[in-house]
């Protein structure tokens, strides 16, 4: 399998848990229960679009939000947006991101700006949507908690994967220097 098949397929299979994530866990509205809401789809665009070109990032970002927001989210255009701007910022914090551990944190911190920028833009537009602390403590804590375990495995999976195309790149490299030499041996 080619490098980009199986970053689509991968793709698709983050957008799938969260769908099934979310059907098997509905979000309660009207916060009388715990929810979770699961982020793999962003933070694997995070984490994959991270040190790419800028423009890169945001067509890349766009065209994933796109996707999520036709096949697993029904919604026209939001995620769309909020995936290229997340991807276009991540970008702009590489810079700070040269350990694991500030990985980490930064990521985490765009999955919680990811849920405030909702909360926030509803709370100002809706009489009766709850306070942050009922938010923070129905939802977003849960949240977060999925959030932190599905950074550390998306960081994991990034690095096996990493090293596997560079193996692979390196054998197909080997295999090619075999070839001009045999080539070369077999003109004498």
């Amino acid at each position: 399998m080619k490098k980009t098949q199986i970053i689509v397929i991968g793709f698709l299979g983050l957008g799938l848990i969260d769908s099934l994530i979310t059907f098997g866990f509905p979000i309660d509205f009207t916060y009388t229960a715990y929810s979770v809401i699961p982020h793999f789809t962003f933070i694997g665009t995070l984490i994959y679009l991270h040190d790419k070109e800028w423009l890169n990032r945001v067509l890349i970002g766009a065209l994933i939000g796109a996707l999520f927001d036709a096949l697993f989210a029904n919604t026209f255009l939001i995620y769309m947006v909020l995936f290229a701007l997340g991807a276009y910022l991540i970008g702009c914090l590489q810079p700070w991101m040269r350990t694991e551990p500030r990985k980490f944190w930064i990521y985490w911190a765009f999955a919680f700006l990811f849920d405030l920028l909702p909360y926030v833009t509803l709370r100002l537009f809706s009489s009766g949507y709850p306070r942050f602390l009922t938010w923070m403590l129905r939802i977003e804590a849960a949240t977060l908690v999925l959030d932190a375990a599905t950074i550390l495995f998306l960081m994991y999976a990034g690095q096996v994967m990493s090293r596997f195309f560079k193996i692979r790149d390196l054998r197909e490299q080997k295999k090619v220097r075999q070839k001009i030499k045999r080539a070369k041996f077999s003109r004498k």
